[in-house]
């Protein structure tokens, strides 16, 4: 009886830390085998609590406390700001890990709004995800791209259909891999979402593209994207020229604040000043805000604008509106 008494005792704590064991590596075991890679952007430092709550709401790790405490055992209370990457098939002490040593990606580059292809070569071959002039080359050979499954230009470049987003692009990804994958998603967000809407309006997406990028470069505010699309399409209802500052800086090759009477003159297919109509192409890779602008404008009867100091416009619909409302303008900014 006494044996069995002893027995008893040792064996209790063996299957308690044996039950203490495998709920340990049910919590911190992955989360899946899938290897899905997610970007988790911290613009500023985060509580460890408040980060290991957010990934496990992206289901990420089991258990968020104990990622928060095991992190801070290993003095990070607060996570370094930074772009960190995790997969759900990574345990919960490889995610602590990268939190602990500050192991930051480079797998991830973000393409803005707005934003060419140049400039696009250029973030992507800062980042070694590409040679810029291969970028480039590429870019002036969209038939190449031609099975991607949507209309690209034939005798011009692929300006305006690599869709600004946030890409897992790591270094020495390539060029033709990088374009691949921008088109891809411009094909998924713009293309298949929205063909049904262009055929109402009975715009091509090259069509499409080249109004929504002119909206990009003109207009700052989401809520005014559709009420400058508005005066694009009363302008060429009219025939009247587009006037758009933007299409003649690209034209020139180089960007400025401010467009001079010369540069208006400038020969060139996208000169909304000498030539009625629309440019010969996109202008830069728009945001699905000034797609959707450019497929739904405001119904209106204005066709001119002009920027104030904040960033809005004045809309007119006479160019004696028009010009009163730049005297106004210039009064208020000390002109």
């Amino acid at each position: 009886m006494k044996r069995l008494l002893i027995a008893g005792v040792i064996a209790l704590p063996l299957l308690v830390l044996g039950a203490l064991g495998v709920w340990f590596y049910l919590q911190t075991r992955p989360f899946s085998s899938a290897f899905q890679p997610q970007l988790v952007r911290l613009r500023e430092p985060m509580d460890a609590d408040a980060l290991a709550e957010r990934l496990a709401a992206r289901k990420l790790v089991r258990n968020p406390r104990l990622l928060a405490w095991w992190v801070k055992r290993h003095g990070k209370a607060q996570i370094t700001a930074g772009d960190y990457e995790f997969s759900p098939n990574q345990s919960l002490f490889e995610i602590a890990d990268i939190l602990i040593y500050e192991r930051f990606t480079r797998n991830w580059v973000t393409i803005p709004e707005g934003w060419t292809i140049a400039r696009i070569a250029e973030r992507l071959h800062e980042r070694g995800v590409v040679d810029k002039e291969e970028f480039l080359a590429l870019c002036q050979q969209p038939q190449r791209f031609k099975d991607i499954g949507m209309p690209l230009p034939e005798n011009l470049h692929l300006e305006g259909y690599l869709f600004p987003s946030t890409y897992r692009l790591p270094p020495g990804t390539g060029a033709e891999q990088a374009i691949r994958t921008m088109l891809n998603t411009t094909r998924q967000q713009v293309y298949l979402r929205y063909k049904d809407a262009m055929q109402q309006r009975g715009l091509s997406l090259h069509e499409l593209l080249t109004i929504a990028s002119m909206i990009e470069k003109e207009v700052l505010h989401d809520d005014e994207r559709p009420r400058v699309a508005s005066v694009i399409y009363n302008r060429l209802k009219i025939n009247m020229p587009l006037q758009i500052d933007a299409t003649v800086l690209y034209g020139i090759g180089s960007w400025k604040e401010r467009v001079l009477y010369k540069d208006l003159k400038h020969p060139s297919p996208y000169n909304t000043y000498l030539n009625r109509g629309l440019p010969l192409g996109p202008i830069a890779n728009p945001g699905l805000a000034s797609v959707r602008a450019a497929l739904q404008p405001e119904q209106t009867e204005y066709l001119f604008y002009v920027a104030q100091a904040n960033g809005y416009h004045r809309f007119s619909r006479t160019y004696e509106e028009h010009l009163r409302a730049i005297r106004e303008i210039r009064t208020a900014r000390g002109e």
